[in-house]
């Protein structure tokens, strides 16, 4: 086999195996820029379903690191999540905010008043999409969401070794070079000219 069939088919290969991620990312952008009237839809609809409140006791020194004081909450609370992130609003609220694509859950937990607020996000298909351009990340602590980050960076290798082979693939073929260099001038000139201008 030569190297340029070789070329040739690991492009094809990996433009099959890339085709539901550049789906994924090309929807989910879609929706970031277009809502497609999917906010009005859903503006008069409630947003969150409280699951329970009630009073709870957990210390939260000042200086603590969070995520394992908000694991702990979480498990008392009952509330099952793969991914999870927290942040402390001032000295009265530390606020956990569970994550998967079909679901969010927030954990409120008021400090000074030793009290336990846990909400469900009612689903939005808006916001599933949006979740599927941004979910991902070594810094959960589970073997899921690693596996999933592990994914990505695969899809993202790939894509730069697609776009690599794309190139050759371009260049071999000479009666097309000319448009290929106004097609690549055009997409790295229009990105620069924005990247700056925004």
């Amino acid at each position: 086999m030569t190297f340029h069939l070789f070329n040739k088919r690991i492009h094809l290969h990996l433009g099959l195996f890339l085709m539901v991620f550049f789906l994924k990312y090309a929807i989910s952008g879609l929706l970031f820029s277009h809502n497609f009237g999917l906010n009005e839809y859903y503006k008069n609809k409630p947003q969150w379903t409280k699951r329970f409140e009630r009073q709870y006791e957990h210390p939260v020194p000042e200086n603590a690191e969070l995520r394992p004081i908000a694991a702990q909450i979480l498990k008392d609370a009952g509330v099952k999540s793969r991914a999870f992130g927290v942040y402390r609003a001032g000295n009265k609220r530390l606020n956990i905010n569970t994550h998967s694509f079909l679901s969010t859950t927030r954990v409120i937990y008021f400090i000074k008043e030793n009290r336990l607020l846990v909400e469900d996000k009612n689903f939005r298909w808006d916001h599933f999409i949006h979740k599927l351009h941004w979910l991902g990340g070594y810094h959960q602590d589970n073997l899921i969401s690693d596996i999933w980050a592990f994914i990505l960076d695969v899809v993202f290798i790939s894509i730069i070794i697609w776009v690599v082979t794309g190139i050759y693939l371009w260049w071999k073929i000479r009666k097309t070079r000319l448009w290929g260099a106004i097609a690549i001038g055009g997409g790295v000139v229009s990105f620069l000219i924005f990247v700056f201008l925004l």
